[in-house]
């Protein structure tokens, strides 16, 4: 039998990977949409591959599992704030800042990036009363970030590193309750975490704790 010619088997290749590449989309999107309307404890196998409509074989062959399904996710889209991100995208910028700004722009930043990812805080709040295999891949994306921002703020003064890490303690507490609050129970201590004067109130929160707390 004749073999078959080259050209025929790439062109083969570059369907099957456009293939693959499209059914994983179609299967990160449905996971996606899944986590949003129902959170952690809605996902599963089943409705993921019927949202995306695929067949089940082809999640495992691809993402090996769900929790392999929900970590492609955390990282293909970038579903966690980096660093870059924290410091306002422009480390110049960042550093032309006075101490006190510094502090205040990187909780300002955070605060934005949890309000501009429902889902990611609709899974942080499932992971405090029904932990599962999703919430576990969460926990340990959500443990970096923490590290990562306890690293930021201890590097900011030497002279009041305790007091930083502290400070960014409580900042990253009070954050997380109320974005997960707020796609989840938004009246809290007379405010409605859905509207922006609410955010409003939190953001010069953090002024007066920053000013309040810290020594220039």
């Amino acid at each position: 039998m004749p073999a078959k010619p080259k050209a025929k088997v790439k062109k083969t290749t570059k369907l099957r990977a456009r293939d693959r590449q499209a059914t994983e989309q179609l299967l990160l999107d449905a996971c996606e949409r899944i986590l949003l309307r129902h959170g952690p404890d809605g996902i599963g196998v089943n409705n993921v591959v019927e949202e995306a409509g695929v067949g089940k074989q082809l999640l495992y062959r691809y993402f090996d599992d769900l929790p392999g399904l929900v970590t492609a996710w955390l990282q293909r889209g970038a579903n966690w704030p980096t660093t870059d991100e924290l410091l306002g995208g422009d480390r110049e910028a960042f550093a032309a800042l006075d101490y006190k700004g510094k502090v205040k722009l990187i909780q300002r930043n955070y605060m934005k990036a949890l309000r501009d990812r429902p889902v990611i805080t609709r899974i942080m709040a499932s992971e405090l009363m029904n932990p599962t295999q999703v919430t576990a891949v969460l926990e340990k994306t959500s443990d970096k970030v923490a590290r990562e921002l306890t690293t930021i703020m201890s590097d900011l003064g030497e002279d009041q590193r305790e007091d930083l890490v502290n400070l960014s303690l409580i900042f990253y507490c009070m954050i997380n309750y109320l974005c997960m609050r707020s796609v989840t129970s938004p009246n809290c201590f007379g405010m409605n975490l859905r509207q922006k004067k609410s955010w409003q109130r939190v953001d010069e929160l953090i002024d007066v704790m920053v000013d309040r707390f810290l020594i220039d």
